[in-house]
């Protein structure tokens, strides 16, 4: 995972700042503005979703290859972080609530942008009012396509959206799938208690159900990640503990992530750690990378490494604050970092971007790309190539744009 075909001269260390222009920018079409809901890179394809719409551009020409268009009056609410032989599964809903309980659920061809099928399915218990993607809501792995709602789970058919099998999990709260090979991972809340479930992809069989124990109730869970299974916990209160875990092939906690040496916390759900729902922990090799509050500054964060295997701090980078975007290549940590900078009588714009060795923290190159205003949403790396995924799309604000590392 993260790994990539790059050549080495992409990463050697060059300690100067290089001004790196646009290649290509995206043309904005639609909407006078459309906020990115969610990105990802596909066969030399990036998509950016909005609420109402996916664009694919390709990644050597920026030329738009397919939009698809969210059906009817409905918003987009969820999509999958997997693609599945060129397949990702979207839910969609109605914009305006007015008591209906059915959403959509679809297959979506990410090479041709053609959908599959789409089938209705009773996401009401799921409904936030969060403008953002709701995480984990649907999955994907092998020939099942799986959905989640405030009782069950759902697979269906990823060629025909027929269901295969519906495991019920109760009224447990905050509900949470992730798909690993011929794993699904089911992560709820009820009372306090958070509870993972391992699930059989195939039929639906619960494989083994644990409840991790932390030290006091629960007040959030979320499903960082299936594979390595990784689970992030905020306590209830003011005493309730904020940690990362790690879980092994059978459910147990080999490792517990809470705190860096400095006694700075791990904060879980914070929305300034990384803006927009993006993912704010990754891992490159035996090291888990993760954001860590400031003991000085409330609002800001730094970036940290952990070893995945014994959990114990390995480093801290002080310049972790105001990270926008954060990726994995080749084995480093790619931080993108956008901001003002006042000159005299007027403002600029820059975006400084840093190759890490996850191994220590140590900066082994870095870029200074020639921005605007536009905010980065996503970052995506594939080759020499970095694309960035904007934030706001608007006339002067480009949806996609891609830089050359060089």
């Amino acid at each position: 995972m993260y790994e990539d075909r790059a050549p080495e001269s992409v990463w050697l260390p060059k300690r100067r700042w290089r001004n790196l222009k646009p290649v290509w920018e995206a043309r904005h079409t639609g909407r006078a503005e459309s906020e990115a809901l969610g990105s990802l890179l596909h066969e030399g394809l990036v998509v950016r979703a909005a609420f109402d719409r996916l664009r694919a551009f390709e990644v050597g020409t920026g030329r738009e290859r397919w939009t698809w268009h969210v059906p009817g009056r409905d918003v987009l609410a969820a999509m999958s972080d997997e693609v599945v032989d060129g397949v990702g599964l979207l839910a969609h809903w109605p914009d305006v609530h007015n008591g209906q309980k059915q959403a959509g659920v679809t297959a979506l061809d990410l090479t041709s942008g053609e959908a599959l099928w789409t089938v209705p399915r009773a996401l009401d218990e799921l409904r936030h009012h969060d403008s953002r993607l709701r995480p984990g809501t649907v999955a994907l792995s092998g020939a099942r396509a799986m959905v989640a709602t405030g009782t069950a789970v759902a697979a269906l058919d990823v060629r025909t959206g027929r269901q295969a099998w519906v495991m019920q999990h109760g009224r447990d709260q905050d509900v949470r799938i992730g798909a690993a090979g011929e794993r699904l991972v089911v992560v709820t809340r009820h009372e306090g208690t958070a509870t993972v479930r391992a699930v059989s992809v195939a039929d639906g069989r619960v494989r083994w159900k644990r409840s991790p124990a932390v030290d006091g109730p629960v007040a959030h869970v979320r499903l960082v990640c299936a594979d390595p299974l990784l689970l992030a916990v905020e306590g209830e209160g003011r005493r309730g503990a904020n940690c990362l875990l790690r879980l092994d092939a059978d459910g147990n906690t080999v490792t517990e992530f809470g705190s860096a040496d400095d006694g700075a916390v791990i904060v879980p759900h914070a929305p300034w750690r990384l803006d927009h729902g993006q993912r704010w922990t990754g891992w490159a090799g035996d090291t888990l990378v993760t954001f860590v509050d400031s003991p000085a500054y409330e609002h800001l964060s730094r970036l940290a490494g952990f070893s995945l295997s014994t959990g114990r701090h390995l480093w801290t980078s002080e310049r972790g604050w105001g990270i926008g975007a954060l990726a994995f290549q080749r084995g480093h940590v790619v931080t993108l970092r956008h901001y003002e900078h006042e000159v005299e009588d007027h403002v600029e714009w820059r975006c400084k971007v840093r190759v890490l060795d996850p191994a220590d923290g140590r900066e082994v190159a870095r870029r200074r790309l020639r921005v605007t205003q536009d905010e980065p949403y996503a970052m995506h790396l594939q080759g020499e190539r970095l694309l960035w995924v904007s934030k706001r799309s608007a006339p002067l604000a480009p949806p996609v744009k891609a830089y050359d590392w060089r």
